[in-house]
C-alpha cells in the first residue's frame, strides 16, 4: 500500500514537472513570437546625431550606449501628423538631465536635440537683450518677446547654441533665424549632448547685475521659471510649428526648430 501511494505521489509530481515544463515553452514562444515595439526613425535619427561629442571620445563608450539607450527610450517626440518635429529629451519639470543623470532642481525649461547647424528660430516676435559666450553655457541668446496672453513677461533664453545670426538691440519676427546649433559639443552644461536648452523667465538679469545674488544665468527667476507648454500657439501642450502662412495669437509661442513637412 505504501508503495503504491508512493508511486502515485511521484507520478503526479512528474505531470506537474512537464506541466509547468510545456508552459514556459508555450510562454517563451509567445515572447519570441509577440511584435516588438516599432523603432521611432524620427528620435533614432536625433539621438545618433546629438551624441556625437562621443565619436571624439571612444574610450567613453559604455557611457555613450547608456545615454543612447536612455535617449531613445525616453525622447518625447511632439510629431504631428503633418510635421516631423525635433524630440524633447528633458521636458521642464523633468528630474533627469540630457545626460540621464539626476538634476539638483527641477528642470526649468525644455531641452530640444538636434543635429549640428541645425536652425535655430524666434519663438514670437520681440527684440534681442542679449549674446553673450557663457563659461558653462557656451553661446546663448536672450530675447524679450513681450507679454504671453495671460499678461506674464516673455523672458527667453536660447541656450546652448553656436553661431549667433542677430545682435543684441536687433528686432526680431517670429520665425526668424536667430542662431544655429554648434558643430562641437564643448561647454559643460551641455552634458555632452547637443541641445537647445529653451527657457522663459519674466525678469531679466541685466549684465552689470550678473553674479549678484538672485541673479543667475540671465534671469532673476531662474528657478521659478514658465512652463512654455503652457503657451503653444495652439494651445496648451499642443507644440506648434511655426508656418510663414499662419498668423497667431499675441502673446503664444512656436517652436525654436523649424518643422520638416511629412510626405
Amino acid at each position: 500500500m505504501h508503495n503504491v501511494l508512493k508511486k502515485n505521489v511521484i507520478s503526479k509530481l512528474c505531470l506537474l514537472v512537464l506541466l509547468a515544463f510545456s508552459l514556459s515553452k508555450e510562454s517563451l514562444a509567445d515572447k519570441q513570437s509577440a511584435p516588438l515595439e516599432p523603432i521611432n526613425k524620427n528620435v533614432e535619427t536625433h539621438c545618433d546625431n546629438a551624441l556625437e561629442w562621443y565619436d571624439d571620445n571612444p574610450q567613453l563608450k559604455g557611457e555613450f550606449t547608456r545615454v543612447l539607450d536612455y535617449c531613445k527610450k525616453y525622447a518625447i517626440d511632439p510629431s504631428s501628423k503633418d510635421f516631423k518635429i525635433n524630440p524633447i529629451l528633458s521636458d521642464f519639470a523633468s528630474i533627469n538631465g540630457v545626460n540621464t543623470r539626476p538634476r539638483d532642481q527641477v528642470h526649468q525649461g525644455i531641452d530640444i536635440i538636434g543635429p549640428k547647424q541645425q536652425p535655430v528660430i524666434a519663438i514670437a516676435n520681440g527684440i534681442v537683450l542679449e549674446t553673450t559666450v557663457e563659461d558653462c553655457w557656451g553661446s546663448t541668446v536672450v530675447i524679450d518677446h513681450g507679454e504671453s496672453f495671460d499678461g506674464k513677461n516673455f523672458i527667453v533664453i536660447y541656450g546652448h547654441v553656436g553661431e549667433f545670426t542677430v545682435k543684441e538691440n536687433e528686432i526680431v519676427k517670429r520665425g526668424d533665424l536667430i542662431a544655429k546649433l554648434p558643430d562641437k559639443v564643448k561647454y559643460r552644461c551641455m552634458a555632452r549632448v547637443r541641445h537647445l536648452h529653451l527657457q522663459i523667465g519674466q525678469r531679466y538679469c541685466k549684465k552689470e547685475e550678473k553674479d549678484n545674488w538672485g541673479c543667475k544665468y540671465f534671469i532673476k527667476d531662474y528657478y521659478s521659471s514658465l512652463n512654455p507648454h503652457n503657451y503653444w500657439a495652439d494651445g496648451p501642450n499642443k507644440v506648434t510649428c511655426y508656418d510663414k502662412t499662419r498668423k497667431y495669437k499675441k502673446g503664444t509661442i512656436t517652436y525654436p526648430f523649424p518643422c520638416s513637412k511629412k510626405n
